[in-house]
Formats: structure tokens, C-alpha cells, sequence
């Protein structure tokens, strides 16, 4: 018979545990003329321990059992140390992972030492030999990576995490000294840290840096890299995991990877991964940072770099003088506050303020006092005191130029100090060069204050136009304006306050550059989605002046429908974590004949038809509106008006009815059902082929009354350009191509859909932001601008409309070799692949990483045609180099946001594994073999992706 026998019978016999039972039946059986000290020698305590142990599998959590192992520690028949060693190697089988099992046994070793002897201090739970020691510890490590494992159910990770967690920190906190131990063991926990490190996003703060500290003694154990006891060496140990040594760190001069860095944040600027998401931005600058693998100091002087040639290529698609364009906006009134979140989310990894500033210090004296001769910042400035903008006629304020802008932006939040500033601006650190600010000080008031009271609700239309465009101009006010605007929004949406809402929604609305403006600082969503909410649950029926009422909810309306359609925001929002319905807002264009209406609607339609055009009708009054819903209202709009024009199209209705009618629809109590309305009437003058000239008229009446409200015209005027000049040819009443010439007038500069104010001429996007060609010519613009040493920029999403993911990547790839052979190098190519690669951007793009390395990159290497090396060592350089950024970027937003995610549509260590599978069934192919023995010999990569060691 042996121990684990004798264990399994008297458990199930019912045996107890106590001295006099299952305890004294191992002491008789082991001690037959041995000492105890004999027993330890022959390894009796581990075979105890196992006996017991093996048990849990059949028995999870079973509390006898435990109290088995109790009496075994206290009796002296297993030392804790041997334990400990000997469940963490047994808990690398599943037979001991069931989460009641190892809650149980790790509680059990950390109370231990009550038993043995509460006075005295805790026991050691190492073993004397130093390998076996060492040993302990990397099966706790390995206990602990299985723990977060993100494929395990969230209920095991909740009840086991805290447990492991606490035994893995009482084995290694304070880090212990392993002296003489085996240098492979050493070496085997140093990866198994880095590996938990790289892919634990939700990882205990708490055990991080003991972790850490661990993993530099052992390093310092090996002499493996004895630089780490420099300042900032948990950080640089960390970081150092993402850092690509397969193709060095880049180009020194590199403006690629930030100037597409920028032109994303801008171009998505109101979705997730935007200007506007602060949080989501920060991720973004420091995942690049981490993937471009080079000094923090280099980084900064290429992002600088990087802003003044986007400025640069923005002033040379300048057509006319202009205050600011967008991509100044950005620059110079946003990227500040953005750098100090970068600083912030560096600091949590263990660079300190201190250095960051010394490097923004070094960097940005790096541009500012640069030869005039060969500096790009005066070659800017000066193309801008050339170019530049004139004051408008309502504000005498002079333009604030980029570089004093800037300077005193980085100032005044803290990242230059005074004594830098002197030697650029001696002004700046007395005055700012906002004249708003410098009016603000006049009055003696706070300058948010002071904005706040001069944007009051009381202000005329004009008077806000005016306003808006000296704060547009002014980029030390941005922040602060974009502030007042989100706290008026916040506050009129809990309260349900609709005056104040409808007055800053209309303000919005009808000055698109301030709403561009907002969208840069902050979340537009939530803006959106408190307004919808407050649209969804107003009712009329317990307000007491209906009819302003009405009018303030339709700009709320309009501002919802501009906002959602102007910057592509998705269709699933939420308020108070309550899902919106947004699909009414899509639908005010639609008939209702079909489906049939509900019985509000059709009860809706005969009031408001009554109300609206039965010529002894005496207007709309307020019992009509308490009785319809908002949502009620905008879905019979359209149906009410276009049926109304049928009728007068029949001789059935008075065209002074008509027009009286009309005119309710252009005033401040319907205009914001029009954009339905519109559309509805182009579908029909479209279906009718121009045959109806009663439909044409009223669409002229409607585009060209100077009542019709600026946001209408920006959400129907591209249709109605379309479909005028799809009528050239056809007999009309009128001159159709006047009337689109009239129309595009007003709609101002046309942008893919986007109406530019006529009364500024402010680009709201940046140059080649609309990819309307062949996604072929756009790469090909883009990698010009790259060779050319300017600021590239693309639009993916634009592209992927026109064709297909796999399509797309195929052609990427294809121009990137082309540029290969035409002289361009991989370092200088590579960060627009990743770009293109590892860049989350809105819902409706797929995600393109996944779609590359699992479907055109195993085609590449089993085409039959055998490329030149150079291509597949681009191939290498990208696939590396993009799966890092992903890694990182998912650290990254783990690091600022809390949240484990995945942006990329899969998370980096799944898609590395199925790609690792890819090559393993590959090797066999020339091709194959020498891109899974690239990415192999990558200790770097390998480090970050484990499974390329396992796998290949």
C-alpha cells in the first residue's frame, strides 16, 4: 500500500483528520525505524502532500480535505515550504484550476502560520535549496498567468484572482535574493514576468511592481542588462518589451508616423477614437510613442516636427485668406492639452514629469531656435505672414500666430517653464496674446467666467456669429469654450432645461466651424446623446408655453440630425446607460402609407393637415401641439406636406393655402421637420422624372427662402444639387441650373456632403481628407507625399467604400513594393502599413489587421511566383511591427482607461497565436520557413508573443 492509497481510503471511509486518525496512520506507516528529519530527506512531505492534493480533483473545495492538510503542517508531517512547492507545481495541471479548489489552498498557505505559532512572524514558504526555490516561484508565476487568462469565464477570475494574487505576492514581496540559483530558471521567470506585464491588462497594481522589481534582480542576477539600475529602469524594462529589433527603431526624421497620427484624431475627431475622446487620443500618442522605439526626446522632436509640416501642407491648399484652418485649431488650440495627458499616462509607467518636460524642452528648443535658413517653424511662419488671414469685419482682433500660440498653450499647462518661454516671447510670460484673455483681465474676471457671461443666451444670432469667430481665432480659448459648452449641455439635458438647450444647439447648428471647434475638445456623443434623451422624454403637454417649447426642441432636432450625419456618429448611443433609439431620425423622409401608421400617427396626421392647410383653419393652437409627441411630429411631417402639394397639384387645395401653410413649416415653430420634408420631396420629384412643376416649385420656394434655417441646407442641400443636375434636358417651369447654382452658393464649399459656413471659408478637413477616387490613387498620393518629405495623410474609412478590405490590403501591398523597387526604403514605408493596419477608427470600417494577417498574408507566401527577398522582408517589417502597435495600444488603454480592450476587432495575442499556426503548417515553403524564422529570431518579439515559441 502507499500514502496516496492510504490518503484515498481513509478520506472516503470517513476517517478524521485528526491526530488519532488519518495523521497517526501516516506517521506509523512512514516512521518504521526512520526520524522525521529522514523522512524530509526521502521526499515523504511531497508525497503527503500529493496524496492529499490529487484528491481535490474528484473533491474541489472539499473543507475535510483541507483540514487533512491542517494536521499534516501542524503535526510536522509537511514543512510549509514543501507544500507551497509542491500545490504550485501541481496547479500547473487543470485538475487543481477549479476556482473553489485553489481559494481554498491558497488561503490555506497564507494562514498557515496561525497555526504553527501566531506569535511568531510568518513563515517562509521557500525551500532551503535555491533551484527549488526559484522553481517555487516560477510555478506561481505561471499559476498566476493562467489566472487572467481572458478566455476563462469572468465568475472563475472573480474568485480566484484575489487569492493567487496574495499568495504570488507574499512569495515574492520583498523580493527575495536567489543568489546561487540556476541561471535557466532565472531566465525562465524573467520571460514568464515580461510575458504577464505585456499581455495582464487587468493586472493587480499591486503585484505589478513587485513583478517588476523581481524581474530587474534576477536581470541584475545574470548580468543580462546592467543599465537597468538607471533612473526610470522599471519603465525602460517594461517598454522595452514593445520595442521592434527586427528593423531597428526608424528613421531618424520620421513625420510619417505622427503627421497620419494627427490627421486620424482630426478626421475622427467626434467618434471613439478622435480628438474629442481624451482618453482614447492619450492611448493613441502613447502606443506610438512605444511602437516607434526611440528616445522620448526624439519621439517629441518628430511630433512637433510632424505639426509644423501638417500646418505647412494646410497654408499651401489655402484658396483664400481665412482665419484658422481646422488643422490650427488642432495644433495649436488642442495637442497641448492632449500632451499633457500624454505626460500624465507616462508618468503611471514610471517616466516622471521631470524628465518628460526636459524632453519637451529640448524638443520643442529644437524647432523654435533652429537656423531661420533651414528651420521648418520659420519657413511656416513665414509662409504664414504671406498668406495668412485677415481680421474679420465684426472683431478688430489680430491673429494670434501658431508659434506664440503655441509656446504660451505649452506654458500656461505646466510643461514650459518660465525661463524657456523668456528666450522665445518675453511678452508671454506677463500677457497672454489672447485678446480675450487680455479682456477678460480688464474686467477683472476669470477668463471661463468672462466667456461664459459673453456667450449668454440672450445673444442675437449675429452677435454669436461674431463671438464664435473671434473664439475660433483665438486658440488659447478653445479648450476653455468647448468646456462651457459641454457643461451647458450637461446640465441643460439633466434638467430637462429646453431654452437653454435649444439655444446653444441652435448656435451650434448654425456656425459649423464652432461645432468642428467643439468637437476637437470633447465627446461629442455624449453632447448628442443627452440631447436625443431629452427629445425621446419632453412632453408638451405640462410645459406652459407650448409653442416656444416646440420651436426650442426643434433645434434641439436639428442639432442631433446635423451632429450625427456631419461626423458619422453611430447609431448605438447611450445615456445613463440606457440605449437611444436613433432610428426615428433616419425615417422623417418616409410616406406613411406603408407600413400603417399607428393610431397616434394616423390620429396626427388628420389634426395637423387640418391645422395646416384647411383654409378655415385658424393655426396651430397649443392643444394641437400639447397632443403630439416630438418623435409623433417629425414622422407625419413629411407625409402632411408632400400630401398637401399633391392635393394642390390636383386643383384640390388653394395655392394661397398652400403658401400659408408653407410658411408655418419655414418659421421657428416647424423648420426643424424640413430636412424630411426636403428629401421627401426630392424622392418625388425624382420619381415623377421633373413631370410635377407643382413639387419643383415648392422645393425652390423651400432652398432658396432666406428663412430656411443654415443646418437644413447642410443635411439636404447635396441632394437637391444632385438631383437638379440630373434634370438638365428635361422641360421644367424654371431654369434648373440656376437653381443649383443657387443653391450650391449657399451651401458654401461642398466637402464629400459637408457644407462649409459661406460666411468663412475655414477647410473643416484637411488636405486629401476625401478619398472620392480609386483608394490605389490615394496610397499613391499618399506615399508621394512620404518620399517628398511632407506630412501624408489618408483616409482609410473613405477608401474602404469603395472597395473591399481584402481588395484594399492587396493593393496596399502593391504599391508598397513598388515604392520598394522605386527606391523608397521599408523604414520609410513601414509606418504608413501601420497606420493603415493598427489604427482603430469608427464602427463602420472593419478592422483591417485581422483581415491582413489572416487572409493576405498566408496568400502572399503560398502565391507560386517567388518574390524578391526584399519583399518578404517588408512583409516581416509590417506584420512585426503592426502586431506590436496592437500589443501596446491594448496596454496602453488598459493603462488609461481601466478597461481591457480590444480595438482592433481581436486582441493582439489571438490573432498572434492564429498566425503563428498559419506559418507552423507553412514551414515546410521556402517563404513560409523564412518569415517564421525572422519573426523566431526576434527575442524581442518572441518576449511579446510567446506563442511564437510554442507554436513554431
Amino acid at each position: 500500500m502507499s500514502l496516496t492509497d492510504l490518503t484515498r481510503n481513509a478520506f472516503q471511509s470517513g476517517l478524521p483528520p485528526a491526530k488519532a486518525s488519518w495523521v497517526s496512520l501516516c506517521q506509523t506507516f512512514l516512521w518504521r525505524g526512520k526520524t522525521p528529519h529522514a523522512l524530509a530527506l526521502t521526499g515523504s512531505e511531497a508525497e503527503i502532500s500529493s496524496s492529499v492534493l490529487m484528491l481535490f480533483e474528484y473533491y474541489p473545495g472539499d473543507a475535510v480535505l483541507q483540514a487533512y492538510l491542517k494536521e499534516a503542517i501542524q503535526n510536522r508531517l509537511v514543512s510549509l515550504p514543501t507544500f507551497t512547492s509542491t500545490f504550485l507545481l501541481a496547479a500547473r495541471s487543470r485538475a487543481l484550476r477549479e476556482p473553489g479548489t485553489l481559494n481554498l489552498l491558497c488561503k490555506t498557505i497564507q494562514e498557515a502560520h496561525l497555526w504553527l505559532d501566531p506569535s511568531a512572524a510568518p513563515a517562509t514558504l521557500f525551500p532551503e535549496d535555491p533551484d527549488l526555490a526559484l522553481g517555487t516561484v516560477r510555478d506561481a508565476l505561471e499559476l498566476l498567468r493562467a489566472t487572467y487568462d481572458h478566455m476563462l469565464p469572468a465568475h472563475h477570475f472573480q474568485r480566484v484572482v484575489g487569492p493567487v494574487g496574495n499568495l504570488v505576492l507574499s512569495l515574492i514581496n520583498p523580493t527575495p535574493n536567489f543568489v546561487s540559483a540556476s541561471g535557466a530558471l532565472a531566465l525562465e521567470c524573467i520571460q514568464s514576468i515580461k510575458d504577464i506585464l505585456l499581455h495582464t491588462f487587468a493586472l493587480d497594481q499591486n503585484l505589478r511592481q513587485p513583478l517588476e522589481n523581481l524581474a530587474l534582480s534576477l536581470s541584475l542576477f545574470l548580468g543580462e542588462n546592467p543599465g537597468l539600475t538607471s533612473r526610470g529602469s522599471a519603465y525602460r524594462t517594461r517598454s522595452s518589451l514593445g520595442q521592434i529589433d527586427i528593423l531597428g527603431p526608424g528613421l531618424e526624421n520620421d513625420i510619417t508616423t505622427c503627421s497620419l497620427l494627427f490627421f486620424q484624431l482630426i478626421v475622427d475627431r467626434a467618434k471613439s477614437y478622435g480628438s474629442g475622446h481624451e482618453t482614447h487620443a492619450t492611448a493613441l500618442l502613447v502606443a506610438a510613442f512605444r511602437t516607434t522605439a526611440c528616445p522620448l526626446q526624439r519621439f517629441l522632436t518628430q511630433l512637433f516636427q510632424s505639426a509644423v509640416a501638417c500646418l505647412s501642407t494646410d497654408l499651401s491648399h489655402m484658396t483664400s485668406k481665412r482665419p484658422l484652418s481646422l488643422w490650427n485649431a488642432f495644433i495649436a488650440g488642442r495637442l497641448p492639452r492632449l500632451l499633457v495627458s500624454f505626460e500624465r499616462a507616462l508618468g503611471m509607467d514610471g517616466i516622471p514629469a521631470t524628465e518628460f518636460r526636459a524632453a519637451l524642452h529640448e524638443a520643442w528648443g529644437t524647432l523654435c531656435f533652429e537656423d531661420p535658413l533651414s528651420s521648418s517653424l520659420a519657413h511656416y511662419e513665414n509662409m504664414w505672414s504671406l498668406v495668412g488671414a485677415t481680421p474679420s469685419l465684426e472683431s478688430a482682433d489680430k491673429t494670434v500666430s501658431f508659434s506664440s500660440a503655441f509656446t504660451y498653450q505649452l506654458f500656461s499647462s505646466g510643461l514650459l517653464d518660465q525661463t524657456f518661454v523668456v528666450r522665445i516671447d518675453p511678452g508671454l510670460t506677463s500677457e497672454s496674446p489672447s485678446r480675450l484673455q487680455a479682456e477678460a483681465r480688464e474686467a477683472g474676471a476669470d477668463f471661463g467666467h468672462y466667456l461664459n457671461q459673453r456667450f449668454s443666451p440672450d445673444l442675437t444670432a449675429i452677435d454669436a456669429q461674431v463671438l464664435l469667430q473671434r473664439i475660433y481665432s483665438d486658440p488659447v480659448s478653445h479648450a476653455t469654450f468647448a468646456e462651457i459648452v459641454r457643461k451647458r449641455f450637461d446640465t441643460a439635458s439633466s434638467s430637462f432645461d429646453v431654452d437653454t438647450l435649444g439655444h446653444i444647439s441652435r448656435v451650434l447648428a448654425a456656425n459649423e466651424t464652432a461645432l468642428d471647434l467643439v468637437s476637437l475638445h470633447v465627446e461629442l456623443s455624449a453632447l448628442v446623446s443627452g440631447a436625443l434623451a431629452v427629445v425621446e422624454e419632453y412632453d408638451f403637454e405640462v410645459v406652459g408655453d407650448p409653442q416656444s417649447a416646440v420651436g426650442n426642441l426643434g433645434d434641439i432636432v436639428l442639432f442631433v440630425q446635423l451632429a450625427t450625419a456631419r461626423f458619422k456618429i453611430s447609431d448605438t448611443l447611450k445615456h445613463k446607460n440606457r440605449p437611444l433609439d436613433m432610428s426615428y431620425l433616419r425615417k422623417t423622409d418616409a410616406i406613411l402609407n406603408s407600413p400603417v401608421p399607428t393610431a397616434d400617427e394616423t390620429r396626427a396626421l388628420k389634426t395637423w393637415f387640418k391645422a395646416l392647410f384647411d383654409k378655415n383653419s385658424e393655426g396651430i393652437e397649443d392643444g394641437v401641439l400639447r397632443s403630439t409627441r416630438p418623435k409623433t411630429l417629425l414622422a407625419v411631417a413629411a407625409t402632411v406636406f408632400l400630401t398637401a402639394v399633391r392635393v394642390a397639384a390636383e386643383r384640390k387645395l388653394d395655392q394661397d393655402v398652400l403658401g400659408n401653410g408653407i410658411s408655418y413649416f419655414l418659421g421657428p415653430l416647424l423648420a426643424w421637420t424640413l430636412p424630411g420634408i426636403v428629401l421627401a420631396l426630392v424622392r418625388e420629384i425624382r420619381l415623377t422624372k421633373f413631370q410635377s412643376p407643382q413639387h419643383l416649385n415648392v422645393l425652390r420656394t423651400l432652398v432658396l427662402s432666406p428663412q430656411l434655417p443654415r443646418p437644413v441646407l447642410s443635411l439636404c442641400g447635396l441632394s437637391v444639387v444632385r438631383l437638379l443636375s440630373e434634370g438638365r434636358g428635361v422641360s421644367h417651369p424654371f431654369d434648373l441650373t440656376a437653381l443649383r447654382i443657387e443653391v450650391t452658393k449657399a451651401m458654401g464649399i461642398t466637402v464629400a456632403g459637408l457644407a462649409s459656413p459661406s460666411h468663412c471659408t475655414t477647410r473643416t478637413d484637411p488636405p486629401s481628407l476625401h478619398c472620392t477616387d480609386q483608394p490605389r490613387r490615394a496610397i499613391q498620393n499618399t506615399l508621394a507625399l512620404i518620399q517628398s518629405g511632407k506630412a501624408p495623410s489618408l483616409n482609410v474609412a473613405a477608401c474602404l467604400v469603395e472597395t473591399s478590405a481584402t481588395d484594399f490590403l492587396q493593393t496596399l501591398w502593391l504599391e508598397l513594393n513598388l515604392s520598394i523597387k522605386a527606391g523608397m526604403t521599408i523604414d520609410a514605408v513601414k509606418p504608413l502599413a501601420v497606420f493603415i493596419l493598427a489604427t482603430p477608427r469608427g464602427t463602420l470600417s472593419p478592422p483591417l489587421l485581422p483581415v491582413f494577417l489572416h487572409n493576405v498574408v498566408p496568400s502572399l507566401i503560398d502565391k507560386s511566383d517567388n518574390p524578391m527577398t526584399g519583399d518578404l522582408e517588408l512583409l516581416i517589417a509590417i506584420v512585426s511591427s503592426s502586431l506590436m502597435a496592437a500589443l501596446q495600444l491594448e496596454r496602453t488603454l488598459y493603462t488609461t482607461s481601466g478597461q481591457q480592450i480590444y480595438p482592433l476587432g481581436s486582441s493582439s495575442s489571438s490573432m498572434a497565436r492564429r498566425l503563428a499556426v498559419d506559418l507552423r503548417y507553412r514551414k515546410g515553403s521556402p517563404k513560409g520557413g523564412l518569415v517564421a524564422q525572422r519573426l523566431t529570431s526576434s527575442q524581442t518579439f518572441v518576449t511579446s508573443f510567446p506563442v511564437f515559441k510554442t507554436e513554431i
